[in-house]
């Protein structure tokens, strides 16, 4: 019996010795883990250099491109939520959305990089210090971007042109403009190609919006007949064919009706002009819609046995030499 207890305090002992060992181990090893978390975070807090005698750490750094990238991701997340709205159950347009998509967008960039640089430890409070950064950074050629970002808030307030607008900007470049940005419009052209115009090209030179009030435009068609050809017959005959073809694009009203004029007598041709308006969305498709109404012009002109005229020259030879 007496060997029995004995036996039981010993395997006692044994297992309090075990706890105690066991627990000596964990509080070196939590020893340990503090000391390095305290040196690691010395590491991260001592200074790496100075700014106006404040000193800049990694700690400050590593926080201060945290909250950028977090004031970058919210900014992202509102722009997309904004562009999502329905504008016909939220009564709003679609360019007032990009408006404030995009006000918003850079107002939350412009904020988390302003808290960024107080976490640094700068002091924006130095307005002269500020205004002589930028002062030196225009001189230097920031000229254009500050224009085209001044120009963008005045085309997103202004709304001279809009997102939707069908614009004209040369003879060779026109399109629909699909996104206002603070620098640049993007405008996509009617053979889907996406073109980056600065936003001062739209403040400092001249731009036909085809779509400014409405969606109707006139469309002059220019065609010859040969001389020896009655005018009134030519007028009366390409009206009736645009009559009774019956587009139904083709607006009239008692102000805009279709007409045909005489234009001019040319070298080898009687010239025309058919003026006929159109209204939706083939405005947007100039060449296919002249095409069509030369064809229908064509069509009745050469079953009516109106005589098309091409180029011609008439040569007078005089002989004036002299008989022996």
């Amino acid at each position: 019996m007496r060997l029995k207890i004995f036996g039981s305090a010993a395997v006692l002992l044994l297992a309090c010795n075990s706890l105690f060992a066991q627990s000596a181990h964990e509080s070196v090893l939590s020893t340990e883990v503090k000391n390095l978390a305290v040196s690691f975070m010395s590491i991260l807090m001592k200074p790496i250099f100075t700014i106006n005698n404040v000193e800049v750490s990694s700690l400050k750094i590593f926080v201060s491109v945290l909250v950028f990238v977090f004031g970058f991701f919210v900014g992202g997340y509102y722009k997309v939520h904004i562009q999502r709205i329905n504008a016909k159950k939220h009564s709003i347009s679609s360019s007032t959305k990009t408006i404030l998509a995009n006000l918003g967008y850079y107002t939350i960039l412009i904020i988390s990089f302003l808290i960024a640089l107080n976490i640094i430890g700068i002091n924006l409070s130095s307005i002269a210090l500020v205004a002589g950064a930028l002062s030196v950074g225009i001189g230097f050629g920031l000229q254009n971007i500050v224009s085209n970002f001044v120009s963008g808030l005045i085309l997103m307030f202004e709304r001279s042109v809009k997102v939707g607008d069908y614009v004209e900007l040369s003879e060779t470049l026109r399109g629909h403009i699909v996104d206002i940005r603070m620098r640049s419009t993007v405008l996509n052209t009617n053979a889907n190609i996406d073109v980056i115009v600065p936003n001062q090209n739209f403040i400092q030179n001249s731009v036909i919006n085809w779509t400014m009030n409405d969606n109707i435009k006139r469309f002059d068609i220019p065609f010859g007949v040969a001389y020896g050809t009655r005018a009134q017959l030519v007028m009366d005959v390409v009206l009736k064919a645009v009559e009774d073809a019956a587009f139904n694009d083709v607006y009239i009203t008692d102000e805009k009706r279709t007409r045909v004029i005489m234009t001019g007598m040319g070298n080898s041709s009687v010239n025309f002009e058919l003026m006929v308006w159109i209204q939706g969305e083939n405005i947007f498709r100039p060449r296919r819609t002249t095409s069509r109404f030369l064809v229908l012009i064509y069509e009745a002109l050469y079953a009516n046995g109106i005589e098309i005229p091409f180029p011609q020259l008439d040569l007078h030879i005089k002989n004036n030499a002299k008989e022996d």
